[in-house]
């Protein structure tokens, strides 16, 4: 075969594989960067100055019935959900604590920290049962921007129980990725600056959410 039949051109590739091509190369462009952050969390790599602060969930988990009833009446804003990275609490309903009212005050420095990023980030808080107005008025007062809502045993399980080492309520704060996988937690006592730092790495290695 004559060396002018390289390199081949791509009106020489039938119709329909240059569709499949095409349909490949945009999917790699997604999913791509996200391997990419994914192996650099995992134990597989970590460079030099590198810290992972949680704990990292491996196979990560998916969730694909993410959803409850919001606290504040109104009906669950799904988009708020997908594509966005998630900064998750699963709480109880009678009180929020010292430990709790923490809890959702670092996730809430932590995104505001993320800067023009912010818009990639969400924060959501699981609740087993409808607050009183008293924990209502005090989310809406204090995290407005929050996604508060009560959601099912079911839901709230995938979280307390996808790691090795079942965790209690109140106790951890979980990272779901922009494609709905659970990925990692971070116990209530973590520095929020390295929880910030983690975040962070993800979204310049990500560009998906």
């Amino acid at each position: 075969m004559s060396a002018s039949t390289f390199p081949l051109k791509l009106s020489a590739i039938p119709p329909l594989w240059r569709q499949r091509l095409i349909l490949l190369f945009v999917i790699a462009c997604f999913v791509l960067p996200l391997t990419v952050a994914w192996w650099l969390l995992a134990d597989n790599w970590r460079p030099s100055g590198s810290v992972q602060h949680g704990e990292l969930l491996n196979p990560a988990q998916p969730l694909p019935n993410l959803r409850f009833t919001p606290v504040d009446g109104r009906s669950l804003d799904e988009a708020a959900l997908r594509n966005h990275w998630l900064m998750v609490y699963v709480g109880g309903a009678t009180n929020c604590d010292e430990q709790c009212r923490t809890a959702l005050y670092d996730m809430r420095q932590v995104r505001l920290a993320l800067g023009k990023e912010i818009v990639r980030v969400n924060t959501v808080l699981l609740l087993d049962g409808m607050p009183g107005a008293d924990l209502r008025n005090w989310l809406a007062a204090e995290h407005a921007e929050m996604l508060a809502g009560v959601a099912s045993a079911e839901i709230r399980n995938d979280f307390l129980q996808a790691f090795p080492e079942a965790g209690q309520v109140g106790a951890w704060i979980y990272l779901v990725d922009p494609l709905g996988n659970l990925l990692m937690r971070y116990p209530t006592t973590v520095e929020p600056s390295g929880m910030l730092k983690d975040l962070k790495r993800l979204l310049r290695l990500s560009k998906i959410g």
